[in-house]
């Protein structure tokens, strides 16, 4: 009779840890699965978000201009489109000269005008084709680099102060293409003027 009773109480304790598992089991998947959802809602609103953000930045202009009314009074500019042959800044002019004519504010101009291009003058489809042309455009701005050997050009004018010097002298260093410790500190004391604080790197 004792094993029998001992044998229901065993058979109880297992049906009891079996359905204590099986609820860990059923909790861990609803866990899982909120969480995956919640996953599936923040990736949502990242795709949405970004869409929005890459819609803006592939409108050309901002908000404001973007969003500027045509008025109902506005007259059609009556200026051939520019298709790169003509003179620029005459074409320019005769451009803004009809918007005012017609009616129109800058707002409007900056909407109107990329719709006047036409050929060659609308043929850049690429950022890096306009940075490529940009920086065609004005390389000649480029900041130059400098040699060691430059700057042994460098000379304190008569007047100038040690802190005026040295951040010009500091200035120039930053452009060298191969720096060396060595030859700047010649370089600078070769260029000071004769006086006390040269007498003193020359001990």
């Amino acid at each position: 009779m004792a094993q029998l009773q001992a044998q229901s109480d065993e058979h109880s304790r297992l049906s009891a840890e079996a359905e204590r598992r099986h609820r860990l089991e059923k909790e861990r998947h609803v866990e899982a699965m909120s969480m995956a959802g919640q996953r599936e809602e923040e990736l949502r609103r990242q795709i949405v978000d970004l869409k929005v953000r890459n819609e803006r930045e592939l409108e050309p202009f901002c908000e404001e201009i973007d969003e500027a009314p045509i008025p109902l009074n506005f007259k059609k500019v009556l200026v051939d489109p520019f298709d790169g042959t003509q003179d620029p800044y005459a074409y320019l002019q005769a451009f803004q000269t009809q918007m005012y004519i017609s009616g129109g504010d800058d707002k409007l101009s900056c909407k109107l005008f990329p719709g006047m291009l036409r050929g060659v003058a609308l043929s850049i489809q690429t950022f890096n084709e306009l940075a490529g042309l940009f920086l065609s455009q004005f390389v000649a701005n480029k900041t130059k680099r400098l040699e060691v050997a430059d700057l042994f050009d460098i000379r304190q004018t008569k007047g100038e102060s040690l802190k005026s010097y040295l951040v010009r002298f500091n200035n120039a260093t930053i452009r060298v293409d191969d720096p060396d410790q060595k030859f700047f500190v010649k370089a600078f004391q070769k260029a000071l003027r004769a006086g006390p604080f040269n007498d003193t790197l020359a001990l």
